[in-house]
């Protein structure tokens, strides 16, 4: 299966030992809502306090006035247990009805208290948490702090003010923290007094907390802060002048540039309380924080400083810091970089500098780094790799004289190279006399030819063909699959080139088979799927698999009526392993003709009604067909009709939409949600599904969360203020802080000015969220490429190459929002118009927490 990914399949793994536990929220007892309500009404405290426990079990709409009847119980340990359901329920306004417990004497409530605050605030429960900042624990200091911090409110402002001296260093450094999130300007002078607090780790707190703040007024503070005895202060010191964009500051960052050269002593004098070189980073964290702040600033004299490190860089490394700092710079640094190429550079720095620019785009580059290259400044492998880069097909001239370089390393990426500028979208033939000749050439290695072969294909050349057909049946198995490969690159394919693929497709070996079917599936067109059809009613049970593949594919390039029809006819003697594969090329195959022929299908089993739901989504004018199945007894078939109107649906398929966004089926919900937001934006409809996404933003199941706050984006819609912004900050579920940041990004990049308060919250996430995809997620505004694909997704087991029948799955797109439902007879599903880009599956939906 790996090697269909370049074929638009993809065989993705998920760890399927997840699916043997059973669902939180999968199904509940009619009887047990009443059990646990009678339970908790019983004079025996034992049975309240398991009863509380299973509150959090139930649906929202059940466990809610459960929890607000349990919050108010006389024994503790109910209260305690309720106060987890309450945030688990995402009760609304649950911090009212928690403030008496922070004038309790048992310290546990105070803290469950301030917990349940924190996941639910509000004005009044915020200002009492104000008088708990004098509390004897220090623990519920903390616990308060933290949650006057995540609460956004400018009231928490002034309590946590007068706590910024408090006699334990945990609740300073919480209350240092607090402010940061809080973003209010009143907080900055009594911070920059603190940055020489006794205390590293309050040093270190408050750094960052200026740093979010973001007021220039910090600079010199911080500047001095540089000068810190700890170096994780001296990181949070140096990120947070990159945050402050100001170049008053590059003077002193640059000569961190040389951290672990053994400067630190220089740079490190003694502070009260502080030995040398105290903290747990070490300087090549300082060095990396220095990078991206002179990154962030992004002067003039900040990208000489930064041009200057590329000397000691390694340009072989796939990453750098340095490199990645640059890149953050901006289209400003390319000035100086291309006088670096124009001069007499080392290698290193011509390498750095050439990298950058064709990381950058800068198609000034082009012309300076070929010259360096031609100078002999800058080495051959790395020009090449930037060429690449700069995914200009200007550069292919330069890039094919050196596919006959005697230096094989040279020879390989030159190869790579003129893979990467080339798209058989766009045929160019000026790839493939020198990729023949090098190709032809007895002394090249084998290993070369195969790169050379798939060259030859991403040319899209027909004169490419006249190179490949004869080496389609030679006897090495690893370069015939690639002369196959290649064959499919561009369609739709010439005749001799479909009979060739038709040929490889009865071979004896599977993989040739298979290589062959993707190549068809890519290519092929009408007067190859006719073929297929023909032979499918006569194939052996273990080459169907292949034809089927190969078929639907085929038929995505078909429009002929007749032909449908006779796919249609060919489906009721079909066996499950082509069955869902002519009903996927039905969907792909384009016209009102394969449509109406699906629609016969709509009353059949459920592995069919399931395929035609999906399949529908290839076709608009059906769309009224989907409707109907969103009320049928499968929620498989329910899921993917939702989930078929996202794409094809208008205006009037939103109240039905909406109405799914309630199924108990989390799938169907999750992808309900998804669709109204795709066709909102679509229809300009964002007032129509506002207030239901709103709603879906905060029920209980996270991938209905997830799905909802995406949709919101989409659309353009708006909830009420700081409701992403608070999921981002406090959702327990990665997949809803993942949407979030979504949603944020879309937000700022439509506005292009302003949204600090949106920009403050993505910095603040980037830097302390506990999952690495969340924060990378935050860090930066998604770059993605235009356009969609048509994919086919086989969903596989952890570690296994063959794909599991009836599979659930959720699939996460580029986009941010995710696909939930059941894979088919094949373990397989399509996905119509994916948007380019990276995509993967995540946990189902079932299980999601």
């Amino acid at each position: 299966m790996r090697s269909l990914v370049r074929a638009g399949l993809l065989s993705l793994s998920v760890s399927l030992s997840l699916f043997s536990g059973g669902a939180a929220d999968a199904f509940v007892w009619p009887n047990v809502p009443e059990r646990i309500a009678r339970s908790l009404a019983s004079p025996d405290v034992s049975e309240r306090r398991a009863a509380a426990q299973r509150i959090g079990e139930l649906p929202s709409e059940l466990g809610v006035p459960l929890a607000q009847r349990a919050l108010g119980d006389p024994d503790i340990e109910v209260r305690l247990a309720a106060a987890e359901a309450a945030i688990a329920l995402r009760l609304s306004r649950a911090g009212d009805l928690v403030i008496g417990w922070l004038g309790e004497g048992d310290a546990r409530l105070r803290l469950a208290a301030c917990d349940v605050i924190r996941s639910s605030p509000t004005d009044r429960s915020v200002v009492a948490l104000g008088r708990v900042l004098g509390d004897p624990d220090s623990k519920v200091r903390v616990a308060a702090a933290s949650a006057m911090g995540s609460s956004g409110l400018p009231d928490a402002v002034s309590p946590l003010l007068g706590h910024l001296d408090d006699s334990a260093l945990e609740v300073r450094v919480e209350v240092a923290r607090a402010l940061g999130r809080l973003a209010d300007p009143r907080a900055v002078v009594p911070l920059i007094g603190k940055v020489q607090d006794a205390v590293p780790e309050v040093r270190r707190a408050v750094a960052r907390a200026l740093g979010e703040l973001g007021d220039a007024r910090a600079t010199s503070a911080l500047m001095i802060a540089l000068q810190d005895g700890s170096q994780d202060v001296r990181v949070e010191a140096v990120t947070a002048l990159g945050k402050l964009r100001s170049d008053e500051a590059t003077a002193a960052i640059a000569p961190l540039l040389e951290a672990g050269s053994g400067s630190d002593a220089v740079l490190a004098p003694s502070m009260p309380g502080v030995r040398p070189g105290q903290g747990s980073a070490g300087a090549g964290e300082v060095r990396a924080a220095a990078l991206r702040a002179l990154g962030r600033i992004g002067s003039e004299s900040a990208v000489r400083a930064l041009i200057g490190a590329l000397a000691k860089d390694d340009p072989s490394a796939p990453r750098s810091p340095v490199r990645e700092a640059l890149v953050m710079a901006g289209k400003s640094a390319a000035p100086q970089l291309v006088a670096v190429l124009s001069g007499s550079p080392s290698p290193s720095t011509a390498a750095g500098a050439a990298l950058v620019l064709g990381a950058l785009g800068a198609k000034e580059g082009l012309d300076p780094t070929v010259r360096a290259m031609q100078r002999g400044v800058l080495p051959l492998k790395h020009g090449l790799r930037a060429l690449a880069l700069l995914g200009s097909s200007e550069a292919l001239p330069a890039v094919l004289e050196l596919l006959s370089d005697a230096d094989p390393t040279v020879r390989r990426e030159a190869i790579r190279a003129a893979s990467e500028l080339l798209d058989p979208a766009r045929p160019d033939g000026r790839a493939v006399d020198p990729a023949r000749a090098m190709l032809l050439d007895a002394a090249t290695p084998p290993d070369e030819k195969i790169e050379l072969v798939r060259l030859l294909g991403r040319t899209g050349s027909p004169r490419a063909h006249d190179v490949l057909l004869p080496l389609a049946t030679t006897k090495s198995r690893s370069f015939r699959l690639a002369v196959l490969e290649a064959l499919g690159a561009y369609a739709p394919a010439p005749p001799k080139v479909e009979a060739v693929l038709l040929d490889a497709i009865a071979d004896d070996a599977a993989d040739v088979r298979l290589a062959a079917a993707a190549s068809i599936a890519r290519a092929g067109g009408p007067s190859a799927a006719a073929k297929l059809l023909e032979r499918l009613q006569v194939a052996a049970e273990q080459d169907r698999g292949a034809i089927g593949l190969a078929l639907a594919g085929a038929l995505s390039r078909a429009t002929d009526p007749a032909l449908a029809e006779r796919v249609g006819a060919a489906l009721p003697s079909s066996p499950d392993v082509a069955r869902d594969a002519l009903l996927e090329g039905l969907g792909r195959m384009r016209g009102e003709a394969s449509g109406k022929v699906l629609r016969k299908f709509v009353a059949s089993g459920i592995d069919d009604r399931r395929k035609v739901a999906e399949a529908l989504a290839g076709h608009p004018e059906a769309a009224s067909v989907l409707v109907p199945l969103l009320g049928d007894a499968d929620p498989g078939v329910r899921a993917n009709a939702a989930w078929s109107l996202g794409a094809v649906g208008k205006k009037d398929a939103l109240a039905a939409l909406t109405r799914a966004v309630t199924d108990p089926d989390v799938a169907v919900a999750g992808n309900a949600a998804g669709a109204l937001g795709r066709v909102a934006a679509r229809e300009g409809a964002a007032a129509d599904v506002q207030a239901s996404l709103c709603r879906a933003a905060t029920e209980p199941r996270p991938y209905v969360r997830a799905n909802a706050v995406v949709a919101i984006g989409l659309a353009g819609a708006s909830c009420e203020p700081g409701l992403v912004m608070g999921l981002l900050q406090r959702d327990r579920s990665e997949a809803v802080r993942l949407a979030a940041a979504e949603a944020l990004w879309r937000d700022v990049s439509r506005a292009q000015t302003g949204k600090e308060l949106e920009r403050r919250a993505l910095a603040r996430c980037a830097g302390e969220d506990r999952n690495a995809t969340v924060a990378n997620r935050c860090a930066r505004l998604p770059v993605r490429a235009p356009g969609t694909d048509d994919v086919l997704v086989f969903v596989a087991p952890d570690g296994k190459d063959e794909p599991l029948a009836r599979a659930p799955y959720a699939l996460v797109r580029e986009d941010g929002l995710l696909r939930m439902g059941i894979a088919d007879r094949r373990g397989a599903f399509f996905e119509f118009a994916v948007p380019k880009g990276t995509i993967r599956l995540a946990v189902p939906a079932q299980l999601a927490r």
